[in-house]
């Protein structure tokens, strides 16, 4: 099944810069009412395949290290099991947790992930 991008009507660039921004402070990103009509946004960036670009890239390391560091709630979903798991953006809660499998990150993730199992809880 193909997936749908929600946000098409969205250029490559507003949607960078909106995730740039969600993850400036990362709260809305990782509290459960709010998370996943933000999430969607990184949704629409991999289905666009402009994961690569630095701009996001920086703004996942941000994300993950605002995790590690504070936590995070499941996203409220009518269905958990919706995204796979190598769509970390879906699984921050195991991400905070640390039960997130470290090789489905992205290589510019993985690092970072790892160091935070060196870091009390």
């Amino acid at each position: 099944m193909q997936e749908k991008d929600l946000l098409e009507s969205f250029s490559d660039r507003e949607l960078i810069e909106d995730w740039l921004e969600d993850c400036r402070e990362g709260f809305s990103l990782t509290y459960y009412a709010t998370a996943s009509a933000l999430l969607l946004t990184r949704e629409s960036i991999h289905l666009r395949r402009l994961e690569d670009k630095e701009e996001v890239k920086k703004a996942d390391k941000a994300l993950i290290e605002y995790v590690l560091k504070e936590g995070s709630q499941p996203p409220d979903s009518d269905d958990p099991e919706k995204y796979p798991l190598d769509h970390w953006w879906w699984h921050l809660d195991r991400i905070a947790e640390r039960t997130y499998p470290a090789d489905l990150l992205p290589e510019h993730l993985r690092e970072i992930y790892l160091k935070g199992f060196l870091r009390p809880f």
